[in-house]
This record gives C-alpha cells, sequence and structure tokens, in this order.
C-alpha cells in the first residue's frame, strides 16, 4: 500500500469508530435521541453499530490486508472477516433506513 492509502484507512476507521462512540454516548443507552449538529439522530444505537462495522471493515481491513502474504490462510480469513463486517453494515444500514413508521391512523390509535 502506499502511503496515502494507510493515511486514508487510518482516517477512515478513526472517523467511523467516533461517529460510533459518539452517537453511543450521547444515546444514554438507548434511552435519548441524540442531534449531532442540530438534528436529531433516530436509532442511533444502531446507527452506532453501523459506523463501528464501517470503520472495522473499511478502515482496519485495509490496514491489516498486506500483514499476510496473498493467497495465505491469514489473508483469506482477513478477507472473510472484512466482508462480514462489511455485510453486517450495509444490513444495519438498511435498517434503519427501512425502519417501520407508524401511519397517523396508528398514532390516533393510541
Amino acid at each position: 500500500m502506499e502511503p496515502v492509502d494507510v493515511v486514508l484507512a487510518a482516517v477512515c476507521a478513526a472517523a467511523n469508530l467516533a461517529m460510533a462512540t459518539v452517537l453511543f454516548v450521547r444515546s444514554r443507552g438507548g434511552t435519548a435521541t441524540p442531534r449531532i449538529f442540530g438534528r436529531p439522530q433516530p436509532l442511533a444505537r444502531r446507527r452506532a453499530a453501523m459506523h463501528a462495522c464501517l470503520g472495522l471493515g473499511v478502515g482496519v481491513g485495509l490496514l491489516v490486508k498486506d500483514v499476510f502474504p496473498p493467497g495465505s490462510t491469514g489473508d483469506a480469513v482477513v478477507f472473510h472477516g472484512v466482508r462480514i463486517l462489511l455485510v453486517a453494515a450495509v444490513v444495519t444500514a438498511l435498517l434503519s433506513a427501512f425502519r417501520y413508521q407508524p401511519s397517523r391512523s396508528d398514532k390516533a390509535a393510541r
């Protein structure tokens, strides 16, 4: 990897893990909706999990991939571990994007 790639991978990991930490801490255990840049962040814990998976999958995965020689068992384990983290990030992002939103008639019935 070139030095620019290493810096970008480290920044990606740090930024996503920092965002996950902020969302998790500000959600107060899931009892509050945190506000970031003045906007409420619904489902903060799920979004924190997504950012943690992205940070570990993309950032740390890129940093670790050159440790093992190509085609080795370690390289395959890192590749599949990163793939699992990225799939988990996509699933949590989709769950956040398509979350159930009650209609007005559901709210009125309560």
